[in-house]
C-alpha cells in the first residue's frame, strides 16, 4: 500500500501526549559538558558575524561571528598549522575567555615522512633526542593558551607510501632479530621470497612508526600535559585500501599499531566532498554511499574501544578552503550532508567533531548543520556518558590476507554495509583479536571474501562454533598466513571444494569537477574491466522463492552440509552445517560483487532479494540486534547506559523516508521516547522484550534527515511525569 507521507509526518511530529518547550540554542558561553565540536575561525554566510571584510577584524564582528559559532552548535576553536584562519591571539582569547576550548594542530615532530625513514633509526637514542628538539618549535604555541582541548604532536594521517621508506640500519636489524630470531631480510623483494619472512617484514618495519610514537607521546606528555593529544588516521590506506593507492602496498592497518600513542583518534573520510577511494568501477558508482565510511568507522571504533581511547571525526564541510577541486552544484544542494555525516559519526562512536576544513560557505549548509548540532548540545553530555552498543554481530578484518596477497580489502566494505542493514547492527574484529574461542564477546562471526587465515585463527573460529558461535561467508579461507594449505575451514562449512573468485576491481576514480575526472595516482590508461562471472538464484531458500541475478558464483561442493538454496547452475545458494553446538551459513557467491552490480544495472529486484537472503540467514540464527530498521537506507543506531539510551535515525538518501524501528536488549524497559530536537513523545510498544515505533526523516521538511530520540526506563520515565 502506497504510504502517504504528508500524513504520516503530521502523526509522527505530533505523537505523544506531551509537549516539551525547545530549549535555546546556546548564545553566551559553553557548558562544561557540551558535546566537543570544533570549527575553525573563518567566514559565516549566514547570521551576524564576519563576511567578506578584510582582517584585523573589529571586536564588535569578531564577537558576532564567535557567537554564531557557538550558536550553531559549535564549542572549540580549531587553529594551528593546517587550520589557517582569522583565529590569531586576540580571537583566541576571547573564544577561551566565554568557554571555548582551542584545538592545536600540526604537522607534526616524527621527522619521518610518508616516502622516507628519519635521519636516524627509531630505535636510537640520536632519535628521540632529534625529536626533543622539534618539540617546541612545532608545538610551543599550545603553552600560551589558557583553555586547550587537543594537541596534533604527529604528521597528519601517517602511512607507508612505499618500501622506500622502510629502514634497514644496524639499530633497526638488530631489533628485527631481537624480536624473529632472524637476520632482517635485505630487501623488500628478498622477503618476497619467502611468505612467513615477508609477513614478519612488513609488520615490523609497520611498527616502526609505532616505536617513535610511544616515546612521543611521553615527551609531549611531559611537555604540556593539559591538552588530549590526537593522532589522525588516514581514509583508506591504513584501513585496507593501501594497495595500488595512496600507497603502494598493503602494508599498514590501524589496529595493528595500537592505540598507547595518543588519547583521541581522529578519523577523516569524505563522501559527500569528494571520493572515497573505492577501487573500480565502484568507484565511479559509490553506492551505497554511506559503505565505505560505515566500513572505517567500525575499524576505528574498534581501535578505540579495545584501546580504551576516544574516537573523533574530521566533518567535511562544503567549502572551497578544501574541496574546491570537488565543489559543483549538486553537491551544493545537498545542504544536508554535513548533518547527516556528523550524527552518523557521533551515533557510530565519536565524541568529538572538527570541521575538516572551514565553516561551510553556503547559508544552507551552515544553517542545517547548526540546527543538527544544536539538537545533539541538548543531550550533549549525556551522549558522552553513553556509549555505542556493542552489536552481536563482527565482521573479520584479514592483515595476513591483505598484507600477504597485496589485494585491496576496502571494497568488501559494500557487504559489511549489507550485513549491517539486513542484521541491524555490526562492527569489526581484527584477525589479531581471535585469540581464543570467545570472539570477544561476539556472538555472530562474519566473513567476507577472506581467502587467507593464520592457522591459530581458524582453530579459535572452529572452537567459536563448536561451542555455540554462528558464522557467516560468502567464502571458504583455505590458505593460511604463509600461503600453505588450510583445510579446516571445509570441514566446518561442510564443503569440499570451494573456488575464491571474485571480480577483482582496479584504479580510483577521481572525480575533479574543475579539472577532467581522471584515474587517481598517476594511471595513464584506464584499468582493465574486471572479469565477471554470472549466474542466477533458482527456487526456494528460507520459504521464499528467489531469482537474484548472482556475479561471482563461488562453484561450492557440498560434502556434509545442508543445502538450502540453489542456482541455475546447479550449485548451491546457501549451505548450512550444525558443529557442536553452533551453526554455519556459507554462501555461494561473492556478495560485494553480487550486491554492487544490483547499483550498476539498477536491479532493484534483485538488490530486494539479496537484502532479504541475507537478512533471513541472520533471522535463522535467532539472535536479534540492539537496532533494527526496516527500510535499509534508514540507519538506526544506539548509543546507551543504564539510566537512558540515545537512538540516531539518519536518512542516508532513502526515496522512502519512513521506517519502522525495533530496538531490544537495552537493559531496561522504555518507559518514554523523546524526539530530542522536537520536545515531543514517540508512540511505541513494548513486546516480548522489543520496543517498536515507526519514524520518518526526509531532507525539506520540519524533521530535516537526521533525528534525535532519547528512550528513558520504565521507572525513570513515570517518575518524571508524576
Amino acid at each position: 500500500m502506497k504510504k502517504n507521507h504528508g500524513y504520516i509526518l503530521a502523526i509522527l511530529l505530533l505523537a505523544g501526549t506531551k509537549n516539551f518547550a525547545q530549549q535555546s540554542a546556546p548564545t553566551d558561553t559553553i557548558r562544561s559538558n557540551a558535546f566537543p565540536a570544533a570549527v575553525q575561525f573563518t567566514p559565516v554566510p549566514s547570521g551576524k558575524g564576519w563576511r567578506d571584510e578584510q582582517l584585523p577584524l573589529s571586536d564588535e564582528l569578531m564577537k558576532e561571528t564567535m557567537h554564531n559559532i557557538i550558536a550553531h552548535g559549535f564549542t572549540q576553536i580549531a587553529s594551528g598549522e593546517f587550520s589557517k584562519s582569522g583565529a590569531n591571539e586576540h580571537v583566541l582569547n576571547y573564544a577561551q575567555q566565554i568557554g571555548m576550548k582551542v584545538d592545536w594542530t600540526s604537522n607534526g615532530v616524527q621527522l619521518f615522512k610518508r616516502n622516507d625513514p628519519p635521519p636516524y633509526s627509531v630505535y636510537s637514542p640520536e632519535y628521540m633526542n632529534a625529536v626533543r628538539k622539534q618539540i617546541d618549535p612545532v608545538l610551543g604555541s599550545i603553552k600560551k593558551l589558557s583553555n586547550p582541548g587537543t594537541m596534533f604532536p604527529y604528521m597528519d594521517e601517517p602511512f607507508h607510501a612505499d618500501t622506500t621508506a622502510f629502514d634497514y640500519r644496524k639499530e633497526t636489524t638488530d631489533a628485527f632479530k631481537k624480536q624473529y630470531g632472524y637476520a632482517m631480510p635485505a630487501s623488500y623483494a628478498e622477503a618476497k621470497k619467502d611468505p612467513k619472512k615477508h609477513l614478519d617484514f612488513i609488520n615490523f618495519q609497520s611498527s616502526t612508526f609505532v616505536v617513535a610514537w610511544k616515546n612521543i607521546y611521553k615527551e609531549v606528555k611531559a611537555f604540556d600535559a593539559r591538552p588530549k593529544i590526537v593522532m589522525t588516521h588516514d581514509s583508506h590506506n591504513t584501513m585496507g585500501g593501501g594497495v595500488e593507492s595512496d600507497s603502494k602496498y598493503g602494508i599498514d592497518d590501524i589496529f595493528h599499531w595500537g592505540g598507547e600513542f595518543a588519547d583521541l583518534f581522529l578519523y577523516d573520510i569524505y563522501p559527500y566532498t569528494m571520493f572515497d577511494y573505492r577501487y573500480g568501477e565502484y568507484g565511479k558508482l559509490p553506492n551505497p554511499r554511506i559503505s565505505q565510511m560505515h566500513y572505517t568507522m567500525a575499524q576505528m571504533r574498534n581501535l578505540t574501544t579495545t584501546y580504551k581511547k576516544e574516537l573523533g571525526f574530521w566533518l567535511g564541510t562544503y567549502n572551497e578552503g578544501w574541496f574546491r577541486r570537488y565543489m559543483n552544484a549538486e553537491m551544493e544542494k545537498q545542504y544536508w550532508g554535513e548533518r547527516e555525516l556528523a550524527y552518523t559519526a557521533i551515533a557510530n562512536g565519536a565524541n568529538f567533531i572538527i570541521t575538516g576544513i572551514n565553516i561551510p560557505q553556503d547559508a544552507r549548509h551552515w544553517d542545517d548543520l547548526g540546527k543538527g548540532m544544536r539538537a545533539i548540545q541538548k543531550v550533549g553530555g549525556e551522549i558522552l556518558a553513553a556509549s555505542k552498543t556493542k552489536s552481536r554481530a563482527c565482521f573479520l578484518f584479514p592483515r595476513s590476507q591483505y598484507v600477504q596477497l597485496n589485494e585491496e580489502c576496502f571494497n568488501v566494505g559494500l557487504t559489511f554495509e549489507l550485513c549491517q542493514r539486513a542484521f541491524g547492527e555490526m562492527d569489526i574484529i581484527h584477525e589479531e583479536q581471535v585469540t581464543d574461542e570467545k570472539m570477544n564477546g561476539y556472538d555472530i562471526l562474519v566473513l567476507a571474501d577472506v581467502k587467507v587465515m593464520p592457522a591459530q585463527v581458524a582453530a579459535n573460529i572452529e572452537r567459536f562454533v563448536k561451542n555455540g558461535g554462528i558464522v557467516i561467508a560468502d567464502c571458504v579461507p583455505q590458505q593460511d598466513a604463509a600461503l600453505q594449505p588450510l583445510q579446516s575451514m571445509k570441514k566446518l562449512f561442510g564443503v569440499s571444494e570451494a573456488s575464491t573468485d571474485r571480480a577483482l576491481q582496479k584504479g580510483q576514480w577521481n572525480p575533479f569537477s574543475m579539472l577532467p575526472a581522471q584515474w587517481a595516482h598517476g594511471l595513464k590508461t584506464p584499468p582493465p574491466m574486471p572479469l565477471k562471472v554470472f549466474d542466477k538464484a533458482a527456487g526456494t531458500t528460507f520459504g521464499k522463492q528467489y531469482d537474484l541475478n548472482i556475479v561471482s558464483p563461488r562453484n561450492c561442493r557440498n560434502a556434509d552440509g545442508t543445502v538450502a538454496g540453489k542456482m541455475n547452475s546447479g550449485m548451491p545458494l546457501l549451505i548450512q552445517k550444525q558443529t557442536g553446538k553452533g551453526k554455519t551459513y556459507l554462501l555461494g557467491f561473492c556478495l560485494q560483487d553480487t550486491y554492487f552490480q544490483t547499483y550498476l544495472k539498477g536491479d532493484t529486484a534483485s538488490r530486494t532479494q539479496l537484502y532479504n537472503l541475507v537478512h533471513d540467514v541472520f533471522a535463522d540464527t535467532k539472535i536479534s540486534s540492539h537496532a533494527y530498521s526496516s527500510n535499509p537506507d534508514m540507519e538506526v543506531t544506539v548509543r546507551a547506559n543504564d539510566k537512558a539510551a540515545y537512538v540516531f535515525v539518519i536518512n542516508h538518501e532513502s526515496p522512502n523516508p519512513v521506517s519502522d524501528v525495533t530496538l531490544s536488549g537495552l537493559g531496561f524497559e522504555p518507559g518514554e521516547i523523546m524526539d530530542v530536537e522536537w520536545g515531543r513523545t514517540v508512540a511505541f510498544t513494548n513486546e516480548n522484550g522489543q520496543t517498536k515505533f515507526t519514524i520518518m526523516a526526509v531532507e525539506g521538511t520540519p524533521t530535516g534527515v537526521t533525528r534525535l530520540l532519547k528512550v528513558t526506563p520504565k521507572n525513570i520515565a513515570t517518575a518524571s511525569n508524576k
